[in-house]
């Protein structure tokens, strides 16, 4: 049974709040045109490293398409899959990696899926960079390193630049890292908040996670250890609003949205 911790945010509140003003709708005898009540609402199931990304296309498509409601919600790729396989009411699932994606597609629960955005991976230090680290090569002396678990995407990726790693500096050097690893996460947002609670002296996320905190420092993987991670979407097959999820994923290859990618920190897919 999936936790509380691991829900979408979000998409039980909305309904509850769509449902509460639905119900003032009725005592009153009618709502004004284009209230929460009156529009179409539209599911969209996305990676956690999407959240800030996410929000900013949901207010330009909003004012594109003023009858629509987007209702996001963010988790960890594999726990949004889960809840999909298990009947939950999305229209469009967004995963940072093609696996997850995969997985449903086979299960005939996702169609038009495709490759629409890249990232990078970072390690982050706190402000203060107690364990005083400045290249990639310094990771060792960490010793407390975060990283996400080995079925999330960006724990993946991780694994993956820990093989380039070995290829590369030797596999001394990655077992010095693996000695440190403190905890691993369901999703790039716990594993960043780690490092922002100064519970940790390194963590491995996302570029576009990184710029968008304050509260880190930023080293960067040398480009012969670099992994590109890619984000895939696709359309619900049983999704009522299946028009409405194919105008959403129309509108990620906009020049608009595309510049709002690029602000977050991802190369979108051409």
């Amino acid at each position: 049974m999936t936790g509380a911790a691991d829900q979408p945010v979000g998409y039980a509140r909305r309904r509850a709040a769509a449902a509460v003003l639905a119900a003032v709708c009725v005592g009153l005898g009618a709502c004004k045109q284009g209230s929460a009540a009156t529009r179409v609402e539209l599911a969209v199931f996305s990676a956690s490293s999407l959240t800030d990304v996410f929000h900013e296309l949901e207010q330009s498509f909003e004012r594109a398409r003023p009858d629509v409601d987007v209702v996001l919600s963010f988790a960890g790729s594999q726990t949004l899959r889960l809840q999909i396989e298990q009947g939950a009411a999305a229209a469009v699932f967004a995963s940072a990696n093609a696996a997850h994606m995969n997985a449903l597609h086979n299960l005939g629960l996702i169609v038009d899926s495709h490759r629409f955005a890249y990232n990078h991976l970072v390690v982050i230090v706190p402000a203060d960079n107690p364990a005083e680290l400045a290249t990639f090569r310094d990771l060792p002396r960490a010793r407390s390193v975060v990283i996400g678990a080995d079925n999330v995407p960006v724990g993946a990726y991780t694994r993956a630049l820990f093989e380039n790693s070995a290829a590369h500096y030797g596999p001394a050097f990655v077992d010095e890292v693996l000695a440190n690893v403190v905890s691993e996460e369901r999703n790039v947002r716990l594993v960043r908040a780690k490092v922002e609670l100064g519970e940790a002296d390194a963590a491995i996320v996302y570029r576009s996670d990184a710029t968008t905190s304050q509260e880190v420092g930023i080293i960067d993987i040398p480009e012969e250890l670099d992994v590109r991670t890619e984000y895939h979407i696709g359309v619900v097959a049983r999704s009522a609003p299946a028009a409405l999820a194919r105008a959403w994923i129309e509108h990620l290859r906009t020049p608009e949205s595309r510049a709002i990618f690029a602000k977050h920190g991802f190369d979108v897919a051409r």
